[in-house]
């Protein structure tokens, strides 16, 4: 199979409103016996999605362009016995980390698009994004040691913050035309939510939450991306889904915790994670005692 496929490009031209299922049957025919077909197919879609707003400029086009590429993909997914959220997280994991990290803002409007439609249709997972793309942007940020680097992270972290936002917090249809953007969708997102707040992907989102609080306190990183980040963080602790999460999995909250508060770079302003844990377990004041105790320890 080749690793360039510019009939994938060529489909954003395509005004065939079939032309998404005819294009994911014709490469499923030719490279069903390619073990990485689906990898390639992938790549070669950001790669596309990438161009749209190099093709268009107008709002309107560019989502139609997006909308055919979820259409496209959720095609391919229908082809694959397990379906493509595997493959796209080693593709964020492995080859895709530095290219997601240098996408202009116009072209994380798009991938963000296409990410939150394929969620709703259940061929993505919100964990596979969390895991992909939002906690490696929060790493990064978090971080960052010089202002060049803070800046060139600024739309990757801005772009990570929405897909968390949109993936966890949304409880509304959008209006900005993407995903979710009426009930039933909502109610879709809603419960694609819920595996995150179980193990063991709820231990990877309540080990982020320190990532955040670092990149609130990281002066390299802008301010009102310390604001926004900020804000993320205690909207997400808030929900009843992640606190109840919380009172299940107290081991998780403590190991989470725990390395950060006994790190030497945190041992002298250690408030901000302490305030941290304090909005996790702020209706349980004995669990919140019981793992500073620990801590101490």
């Amino acid at each position: 199979m080749p690793p360039v496929l510019p009939e994938i490009l060529l489909l954003a031209d395509d005004p065939n409103p079939e032309a998404p299922s005819i294009l994911a049957n014709s490469l499923w025919y030719k490279y069903r016996t390619a073990f990485d077909w689906a990898w390639k197919v992938w790549d070669n879609t950001v790669a596309s999605l990438r161009q749209i707003p190099v093709m268009t400029l107008d709002m309107a086009d560019r989502q139609a362009c997006a909308l055919c590429y979820g259409r496209f993909l959720l095609h391919v997914d229908q082809h694959l016995p397990g379906g493509i959220d595997d493959q796209v997280l080693q593709w964020f994991l492995g080859t895709g980390k530095n290219e997601v990290s240098a996408l202009s803002a116009d072209a994380w409007d798009v991938l963000t698009f296409v990410l939150l439609y394929l969620t709703v249709h259940g061929a993505l997972t919100a964990t596979t994004i969390l895991r992909g793309l939002v906690y490696p942007a929060w790493r990064l940020s978090a971080s960052a040691n010089s202002e060049h680097q803070g800046e060139s992270l600024a739309i990757f972290l801005g772009a990570a913050n929405n897909l968390c936002d949109k993936l966890l917090l949304r409880d509304a249809g959008g209006t900005d035309g993407m995903a979710p953007v009426d009930l039933p969708e909502v109610q879709r997102i809603c419960t694609r939510r819920q595996t995150v707040y179980l193990e063991p992907h709820y231990s990877l989102l309540v080990t982020a939450i320190p990532t955040l609080v670092f990149i609130e306190k990281n002066k390299f990183i802008s301010q009102d991306l310390r604001d926004a980040s900020a804000s993320l963080r205690t909207s997400v602790c808030a929900t009843s889904d992640f606190r109840q999460g919380a009172h299940r999995n107290l081991d998780a909250v403590r190991n989470a915790f725990e390395q950060p508060l006994l790190s030497e770079a945190v041992v002298d302003d250690c408030h901000p994670l302490v305030e941290a844990l304090r909005v996790i377990l702020s209706d349980s004041p004995s669990s919140l005692w019981l793992i500073l105790h620990y801590v101490r320890d």
